[in-house]
């Protein structure tokens, strides 16, 4: 039985022909948009393969940020800013904690948007 490609495979397969085919056969502005859709392209391809896996940890991790002040709230991001904002993590500590948290949380993104970037050790 044939197993058709996935919307991930497909578009990786745009990125790498307009990468090989498109953009060295091109010169100026269009070049420039061909390189701009393969960048698309894989970043759509990346989000599909592994943004929900991202997307899910980076909620656990906003959860673990925030405790017991964030459970039950819609908007998780903007319940941590407040918590933050409160003062929640001022102690050189819980600075310490929350902060290798939220650069997870950066990788994570990164890893998608930017592969290579996301090995950023924190300094």
């Amino acid at each position: 039985m044939h197993q058709p490609p996935s919307a991930a495979e497909l578009l990786r397969t745009v990125a790498d022909t307009l990468n090989t085919d498109v953009v060295p056969a091109t010169t100026g502005p269009a070049q420039h948009q061909a390189r701009v859709a393969a960048n698309i392209a894989s970043i759509v391809a990346r989000e599909l393969e592994f943004g929900p896996e991202v997307r899910s940890r980076e909620l656990d991790l906003l959860r673990e940020i925030g405790g017991d002040a964030v459970r039950g709230s819609g908007d998780l991001s903007a319940a941590v800013a407040t918590v933050l904002r409160d003062g929640a993590a001022d102690s050189n500590e819980e600075h310490d904690r929350v902060r290798s948290l939220l650069v997870e949380i950066v990788r994570g993104d990164l890893s998608i948007a930017k592969p290579g970037y996301d090995d950023w050790d924190g300094e």
